[in-house]
Parts: C-alpha cells; sequence; structure tokens
C-alpha cells in the first residue's frame, strides 16, 4: 500500500488520505441524517400505534358495557314476562283493532 519512497510519494497518499477522510465525514452526514429520520418515523409510528390501541380499547370496552346492558335487559325482560299479566286495552285501541 505505501509503495515507493520519498516525499513526492509521501505527498500523494496524505492527499489521497485527507481524499478518502472528507468523502468518509460526508458520508457520515449523510447517514447521520438518515439515522435521524428513521427515529422521527419510529417515533411517529408509535405515537400512532399507541394512540390506536388506545381508541381499540375504548371501543372495546363500550362494546362490553353495552353488551352488559343488553343482557340486563333480557334478563329482565325474561324475568318481567313471567309474572305479567295481560293488560287491557284501551277503549280506542280495541275498536281500531276490530
Amino acid at each position: 500500500m505505501f509503495g515507493g519512497r520519498g516525499k513526492h510519494t509521501s505527498r500523494e497518499l496524505i492527499q489521497r488520505l485527507r481524499s478518502e477522510s472528507r468523502f468518509q465525514e460526508r458520508q457520515l452526514k449523510l447517514l447521520q441524517v438518515r439515522l435521524r429520520r428513521a427515529g422521527e418515523l419510529l417515533r411517529t409510528e408509535t405515537r400512532q400505534r399507541e394512540m390506536a390501541d388506545a381508541i381499540v380499547l375504548q371501543q372495546a370496552t363500550t362494546l362490553q358495557e353495552k353488551n352488559a346492558r343488553i343482557a340486563e335487559l333480557e334478563h329482565r325482560l325474561h324475568v318481567s314476562g313471567e309474572d305479567t299479566v295481560e293488560t287491557p286495552l284501551p277503549a280506542a285501541s280495541r275498536q281500531t283493532a276490530a
């Protein structure tokens, strides 16, 4: 790699190393920008997922509450149906029904 001797060869080698160093610094900066963007995207997607999870949990809770209320009403209807007595229709309704 370090073939040759003398000032001329050393100068060229130093120039090449400096050039490679500048190139690597530019590459590093580009990679840092990409990494920052990826981090921002990850944080955004994490927030969106957390919000979606919260909405799903809220909807599931609401659905469970509604199902419990329906079960309670069905139970009341069933229990009240066993003890009910037929109620007479008002006179106006009897005439329309006949």
